[in-house]
């Protein structure tokens, strides 16, 4: 009789565990795409590390299954949003902008501006 209860608590533990898993799993991923994403800009280093803290805190005691993966689903389409979308300008001499790029950004073409709007 106790195998029995004792694999009753072990599958039951098994099962949240998983969860979990994905959801340290996310969060840490948020944070190195944080880093990769913001390099450089302490102030958004500080403030991207504080709102994932945040979310991931205010929902740490959620146990349904599927608000859980709907949560994940939100996160994952976040680290997608900022790795592809995110570009940070330097401002250089002669008012110029040194954009910094990564891998993961999404490139498109534009027309070229008017030659008064230069």
């Amino acid at each position: 009789m106790i195998d029995v209860v004792y694999c009753q608590t072990e599958l039951e533990h098994l099962t949240l565990s998983r969860p979990r898993k994905e959801v340290i799993k996310c969060f840490r991923t948020l944070h190195r795409t944080r880093l990769e994403v913001f390099r450089g800009d302490n102030r958004a280093l500080t403030e991207a590390r504080k709102r994932i803290n945040d979310e991931f805190t205010k929902n740490r005691s959620e146990e349904d299954p599927e608000k859980i993966k709907d949560m994940l689903k939100v996160a994952e389409d976040v680290n997608k949003l900022l790795r592809m979308t995110v570009v940070q300008g330097v401002m250089k001499e002669n008012n110029r902008i040194e954009l910094k790029v990564t891998k993961d950004t999404v490139l498109l073409d534009s027309p070229p501006l008017p030659k008064d709007k230069r």
